[in-house]
């Protein structure tokens, strides 16, 4: 196969740059945004290839303006999931499907047959231009602004190109008539008025819910006024620890029209939160503060949402010192011990040889632990492992210990537009990096030569290409030749199901190894006799509590008029399905109008629990997409209006919500008619979501992640052919071009986020730098684009030691080990607990019994005399220290 042209890859006079290397990366989600990102500011050459497609916030498939066949969508799961609603639909919460659709913004402008634009005919047939006018005043641009939506100008389809080219240029010049050359004094938006061929249309039909429906062949042009909700796979949350993800977006500049930079980053972009609301168990909803109480007021506030939480103080006691203890264990007990059990058993002291639980809670603070991570992140604490458990836990629990520059908080507008948009333009104007649709079809290895090669297909062409080398075509002047590039490095960061699948054909050494059978079998049960089995067709991820793979997804409401349920995020832990919720409007720039927008307000709901094993309760996966909606709805409002939020302490004043008139699912989530009953139910997900199950996570494909800032212990030594790997360990290079990146690798977040993608791709990145580096001789680096001015590191205490370790071709990825970023207080507790892990010896806390020695002390600890019992507690704590270093070896320290 002759290797490609694209002649859109650079300026007619632009030669080809020097680069260290040319790398091309399968996947334009977080992880291989983040994988370009770091590439190229190291001078490599990348290309960016990614399948997916998406309407934009204007009713274009996103990527305009480029041809269609070079759009392409960025972003993965994170990407806005923009929806259509037409101009006087009903919408489709309290309707039918049919009440999606409306004719009020719909019209049909005539032109006479064979009208050309221009002289003395003007723009637009004189005969057309009252018919016009009088569709713009009947939708109320004429007295309600000219910003009623966007106004798609739909060139019908023609018989023949010229008839499709002519009908073209009508369409150009309606636009310039409406945006610019009409008498009125209403000029509409030229970025709302958009012209939409059928071609673009049919690709669109695939993106949308409620496509836009068929044109015939006829002379004239369709006006269509319509609105495009923002719904997304789920809401946005940037907790505080997010620190790889946080570096990206303060490296990541904002670019004005002219691609010049503006001194913003998408940084400034991240608005924080400054509490969050739980509904627990028919209890008023409780707002905390995210950051640390200053005040004395805000400290007795505490005081008092703790004694009214319901639990008994030796719950919240004997939480707090588990939580303490864990802090205070060093990462390789964690490992040993903790991957192993839940984070329920963790909590309640489990001796899984003795089978014994040390540690007994009240049922309501049972239920609530353990339903909550569910609500947080799918799963609940009875099956996930401690480790990740307690990690994540102990990050969020930092908030109101440590006085944090960015305390978990949204964008300031829908994703694709705050985030994501503003990144791609970034990379691909000011890094030059290549963005191209397609899709990885396959890899194959030549046995004999070891020559990998990737094959793949680009967006609308039905052969496949092999993917080893890239040709730039002579420049126009300069006299520059034709350059072919071969390509050195190949990074498959896709998900796990596609990874699985693209390299089936391969040997199974390293991290293919770990993917066979890894998305296609559900993993044994680590309490009871179930081995591992193939996973059923059809059947929705999570239809058993220790399937790796889960379902946390979202649904999107949007109401006509303002509606804010809280300041922040909501947890209703007391709803069966595991809601969270969020009022994005609230935090975003330009907040949404009804007629601008087709919607004042947007709340923005993740189900955590679509498994609901109780008989006679409805679950999510056995329920349509309208009866989706009407529980979620139906659980929200018992919570808020049960609690009279946000009015709590006003009882006599009535609190009740206004109905949405939209709802957006998820589109991941696919439906199916059942021919029996004729009802829908879930049948797939396109987007499951991995969690660590209890034992699961040495089953994780490839090998343990390596900080360039931290002394590794000596990696086990790669003894396989095909697979290179670091002598201070890292993610390895297979037949020295083919890195993965994903979260379901090895990660130290562990957690599935945009953080874990994030820092993955710093990983793969890092097995790069280290391969080049042991294969190539190196005299200078050259390439790079300039840092942008005005890039400084504002993270405070999320940035950790201010220390970068450098190679020949610049510095490793940054990379961040939660678990060496927690209070520092107890970094002595940690160091001697490390100490007594190697001698094989108990924890610190379990040689002096501390917890139940604790508890005799939680009924004075909260009176008024309480600080003579704590000071009697540290007395008792400090005597048994010292009674163990006085029996430790001598000279041991």
């Amino acid at each position: 196969m002759a290797p490609e042209i694209d002649e859109h890859e650079r300026a007619p006079d632009q030669p080809i740059s020097k680069s260290l290397a040319r790398v091309h990366i399968y996947g334009a989600g977080i992880a291989g945004l983040t994988a370009a990102h770091e590439l190229a500011i190291r001078g490599f050459r990348v290309r960016v290839i990614e399948p997916a497609q998406e309407c934009d916030e204007a009713g274009r498939l996103e990527g305009a303006p480029h041809p269609l066949n070079r759009r392409m969508a960025v972003g993965g799961l994170a990407r806005t999931q923009f929806m259509r609603a037409e101009r006087g639909a009903a919408g489709n919460f309290l309707g039918t499907d049919e009440d999606t659709r409306s004719p009020e913004g719909r019209f049909f402008l005539k032109y006479p047959e064979n009208f050309e634009p221009g002289g003395r005919m003007g723009e637009v047939p004189e005969e057309a231009v009252d018919d016009l006018h009088h569709f713009l005043n009947r939708c109320g641009f004429f007295t309600r602004g000219e910003t009623q939506g966007v106004l798609h100008l739909r060139v019908p389809p023609g018989r023949n190109d010229a008839i499709r080219k002519r009908r073209r240029r009508n369409a150009d010049a309606l636009h310039r008539f409406l945006t610019a050359t009409n008498g009125w004094d209403t000029k509409l938006e030229p970025a709302r008025v958009v012209i939409l061929e059928e071609p673009e249309v049919q690709e669109l039909g695939q993106c949308l819910v409620t496509p836009p429906m068929p044109l015939e062949d006829r002379e004239g042009l369709q006006l269509e006024l319509v609105h495009f909700l923002p719904g997304e796979h789920g809401f946005r949350f940037f907790p505080s620890y997010y620190r790889h993800l946080f570096s990206t977006m303060c490296e990541t500049p904002i670019l004005d029209n002219d691609n010049q930079l503006t001194g913003r980053r998408v940084f400034d972009n991240l608005v924080p939160s400054s509490f969050y609301g739980i509904a627990a168990q028919g209890r008023r909803i409780r707002f905390l503060r995210r950051a640390p109480s200053t005040r004395p007021v805000e400290m007795l506030q505490e005081l008092k949402d703790l004694a009214s939480s319901g639990y008994p103080a030796t719950d919240t006691l004997q939480f707090t010192l588990r939580i303490w203890r864990y802090m205070s264990t060093c990462s390789g007990r964690r490992k040993a011990d903790y991957e192993k059990i839940s984070w329920w058993e963790y909590l309640e002291g489990f001796d899984p040889k003795a089978n014994t639980r040390r540690y007994t809670y009240s049922d309501a603070f049972k239920r609530d632990m353990q339903f909550a991570p569910r609500v947080l992140a799918a799963f609940d604490g009875a099956w996930g492992d401690a480790r990740t458990n307690g990690n994540t836990f102990v990050q969020l629990y930092l908030n109101n210990v440590l006085p944090l520059p960015k305390t978990d908080g949204t964008l300031n507008g829908p994703t694709t537009l705050a985030w994501l948009r503003p990144w791609r333009r970034y990379l691909r104007d000011y890094l030059k990096v290549e963005f191209h649709a397609g899709a990885l079809t396959r890899l194959e290895l030549e046995a004999e030569t070891g020559r990998l090669t990737p094959f793949w297909k680009r967006k609308g062409e039905s052969q496949e290409e092999e993917d080893t080398r890239v040709t730039n075509p002579p420049l126009r002047r300069g006299g520059y030749p034709a350059v072919i590039e071969k390509v050195d490095y190949h990074i498959i960061a896709t998900d796990a199901a596609t990874a699985e699948a693209v390299t089936r054909n391969l040997p199974p050494i390293g991290v293919i190894q770990g993917l066979r059978g890894f998305t296609t079998t559900i993993p044994p049960n680590p309490r009871g006799p179930e081995p591992e089995q193939p996973r059923p067709a059809n059947v929705f991820p999570g239809n058993v509590p220790w399937d790796r793979f889960q379902t946390l997804t979202g649904i999107q409401f949007f109401f006509p008029s303002s509606v804010r349920l809280a300041e922040g995020y909501l947890y209703f832990l007391d709803a069966p399905w595991g809601l969270s919720a969020i009022n994005s409007q609230q935090y975003w720039a330009t907040p949404p109008t009804f007629d601008r927008d087709g919607f004042g307000a947007v709340l923005s709901v993740d189900i955590g629990n679509w498994f609901v094993r109780e008989e006679g309760k409805k679950s999510p996966s056995r329920s349509s997409h309208h009866e989706i909606a009407d529980e979620v709805w139906s659980q929200i409002k018992q919570a808020t209006e049960l609690h009279k939020v946000p009015l709590p302490d006003s009882a006599q004043f009535d609190f009740s919500l206004p109905s949405p008139r939209w709802y957006h699912v998820d589109r991941n989530i696919r439906f199916k008619r059942d021919q029996a009953t004729g009802k829908a139910r879930p049948v797939a997900n396109l987007a499951p979501y991995l969690i660590p199950i209890v034992g699961d996570w040495d089953r994780r494909p490839g090998t343990e992640p390596w900080d360039p800032l931290r002394s590794p212990p000596p990696p086990k030594l790669i003894q396989v052919e095909g697979l290179w790997l670091a002598e201070h360990g890292g993610y390895p290079v297979h037949w020295n071009k083919l890195v993965f990146a994903g979260t379901y690798l090895k990660t130290f977040t562990r957690m599935t986020t945009m953080e874990s993608a994030n820092e993955s791709a710093r990983h793969a990145v890092n097995a790069i730098i280290d391969h080049y580096l042991a294969h190539n001789e190196v005299h200078s680096r050259n390439g790079s684009p300039p840092a942008p001015d005005g890039m400084s590191d504002e993270l405070g205490p999320l940035a950790g030691l201010p220390e970068f370790r450098m190679t020949p071709i610049g510095e490793y990825c940054r990379i961040w080990d939660p678990e060496q970023h927690e209070l520092p207080e107890l970094a002595p507790l940690r160091e001697l607990d490390a100490k007594l892990f190697a001698e094989g010896r108990p924890h610190v806390w379990d040689v002096l019994n501390l917890e139940p020695l604790a508890m005799p002390f939680a009924p004075s600890l909260g009176t008024p005399g309480g600080a003579a019992a704590l000071l009697e507690l540290l007395r008792k704590v400090r005597e048994g220290l010292e009674a163990l270093l006085k029996a430790r070896a001598p000279g041991m320290r």
